[in-house]
């Protein structure tokens, strides 16, 4: 499956700068005690978001009214 995209020609840059993205998320899974980094691409600037678990990190289940 391909990931979700605007229809051709069609950008929404609701910051004037970085793209909204097509998908529309569903939360998973959530947990806490966590350490995230932002990666930057030294040549083109893409950035993506990644986490790594600590040892105190536990699963929680997620709130089903803090979604939607």
């Amino acid at each position: 499956m391909d990931k979700c995209r605007w229809a051709d020609g069609l950008s929404i840059l609701p910051d004037g700068v970085h793209e909204l993205d097509a998908c529309v998320y569903d939360e998973v899974e959530r947990y806490r005690n966590v350490t995230v980094s932002v990666l930057r691409c030294r040549r083109c600037g893409h950035e993506e978001i990644v986490w790594y678990r600590q040892t105190d990190t536990e699963e929680v289940e997620a709130d089903e009214s803090e979604i939607d």
